[in-house]
């Protein structure tokens, strides 16, 4: 097992690489102190008036009711309040509506991962009341989200503590409930459905940590008690949103194509952006005894989306390496930090950075041929499974 030195994060070395996951915080005490050394404190430390200004061009992109570009975008076609009345007279317009839009949601997440990981803001009262703007309307419980999201960080690419796009054994596999495979891992649909599971599913069977909804969720079984009223408290401002896009609505249909499209739209770019910056076909995972923080945070992948979505995304995409590195640093100082590792993990061979200009077609041929599982030949659910599960009636013997 090959263990490198990395003086420009402080001299860290294979003592540091062997650190195990720390007891709360994402990163081990000692990498953390060593970066000190290539990113001093006021250039990695976050910026409140440069946080707010990404805040703002996103939720101006996506609830903007003008017809003017926001700042450093060239259009804010994609929005609420400019194209969603006229889907519902033009359903034309849906194809250009819904990826658009989904597209802002996407980007307002970015911004809420950012507060979820304390990088915001100094004051975790602006990264709670921001969290839950950005999130609230994407239907995702910030602070539920923001606790599972640092046990991905904690353990990334362990075999069975990193429950973010899990690497499955065939056995681990066909143990999951046959409609979760069939809905969200066996098919390309569950590009689109694999996220709202993840947050919505509460049995273990499911292959999540647990729904991030029930504050009696087995996600807290092992968190601090104050999690479980913080969960009440997102998955309230979550259902007072949904409840809201009932009421501006006129009907069911309307719903489905302002809000649920784009939506899905949002759900497909979540699981595109995150699957393909852990998956690829020469990802390893590491089962415990030979996990370590910094060698499964190395398994993390730069893409380069192009087309200015790199841009346009805060650079969640080609800058991952870093941000798993160092996970408390903001978006906005991703760039650099990446040349620094970038520039120490190269040449060593301990950096993956991929030309993903085909991210569309990339994201659902992986999922196919790679999906979740560490065989290729996955146990895909069957017709026979699936009407078990449904209709309680025997499966059939499987054979030997």
């Amino acid at each position: 097992m090959l263990y490198a030195r990395l003086p420009c994060v402080g001299a860290a070395d294979s003592a540091v690489l062997r650190c195990g996951a720390p007891a709360v915080e994402e990163e081990p005490v000692a990498w953390a102190e060593g970066r000190g050394a290539a990113f001093p404190p006021h250039k990695a430390d976050a910026n409140p008036e440069r946080a707010f200004r990404s805040k703002l061009v996103s939720l101006e992109m996506m609830l903007s009711k003008t017809n003017e570009p926001a700042p450093s975008v060239d259009s804010a076609a994609a929005c609420f309040g400019v194209l969603s009345p006229h889907v519902v007279d033009h359903p034309w317009l849906l194809p250009l509506y819904a990826p658009l839009t989904g597209t802002v949601m996407w980007m307002n997440f970015v911004v809420g991962h950012d507060c979820g990981h304390g990088s915001f803001s100094k004051s975790s009262l602006v990264n709670g009341v921001v969290g839950h703007l950005t999130h609230s309307p994407l239907l995702v419980p910030f602070y539920p989200w923001t606790y599972s999201h640092k046990q991905h960080h904690r353990f990334h690419n362990h075999e069975t503590k990193d429950m973010s796009h899990p690497w499955m054994t065939p056995e681990r596999y066909e143990a999951t409930n046959p409609l979760v495979r069939f809905l969200a891992l066996d098919h390309w649909w569950g590009a689109f459905l694999g996220f709202p599971g993840y947050l919505l599913l509460e049995q273990k069977s499911a292959s999540t940590d647990g729904s991030h909804f029930y504050p009696g969720s087995r996600l807290f079984d092992r968190a601090p008690k104050a999690e479980r009223l913080k969960c009440a408290v997102s998955t309230a401002t979550c259902l007072g949103f949904l409840g809201m896009t009932f009421a501006v609505t006129d009907s069911l249909a309307c719903w489905a194509a302002q809000y649920l499209a784009p939506y899905l739209c949002f759900s497909w770019w979540l699981f595109a952006v995150t699957y393909l910056q852990h998956h690829d076909e020469d990802t390893e995972t590491y089962a415990e005894g030979e996990w370590e923080y910094v060698l499964g945070g190395l398994q993390t992948i730069d893409r380069e989306f192009g087309f200015g979505v790199d841009e346009a995304t805060h650079h969640i995409t080609d800058c991952h390496v870093a941000h798993h590195m160092f996970s408390d640093m903001p978006h906005y100082r991703l760039e650099k930090a990446t040349a620094a590792v970038r520039g120490v993990l190269e040449p060593r061979g301990l950096y993956k950075r991929r030309d993903t200009r085909d991210f569309v077609t990339k994201t659902f041929a992986l999922h196919e041929s790679v999906g979740h599982c560490i065989e290729r030949d996955r146990p895909r659910a069957t017709k026979a499974e699936i009407e078990a599960c449904l209709f309680g009636t025997a499966e059939p013997a499987k054979k030997a």
